[in-house]
């Protein structure tokens, strides 16, 4: 997992923030996030605005964050990832 993900242990969550140049590359990084998240079965929040997407994974079960926490934030790294060097 990237720097990029902040561990809220306070709030029991995982947040990080993606930024974009091009909105369209932005709405196929949410649409294979949903893929992800569907996949796990573990749906985080997320917002976005015009130039970055924002994601805050909290733990399922409301205490610490779990193995599975962790492998959803990997998984979004992998679709940012293939994102950047994609476009």
């Amino acid at each position: 997992m990237s720097e990029r993900w902040k561990v809220k242990k306070r709030a029991g969550t995982l947040e990080a923030r993606f930024e974009f140049d091009d909105y369209d590359v932005m709405r196929d990084f949410l649409d294979d996030v949903a893929d992800v998240t569907e996949k796990l079965d573990h749906h985080p929040n997320i917002s976005f605005s015009r130039s970055h997407v924002s994601i805050i994974i909290y733990s399922q079960d409301g205490g610490e964050l779990s193995d599975l926490d962790h492998q959803l934030a990997h998984d979004i790294e992998e679709c940012f990832n293939q994102m950047s060097h994609s476009s």
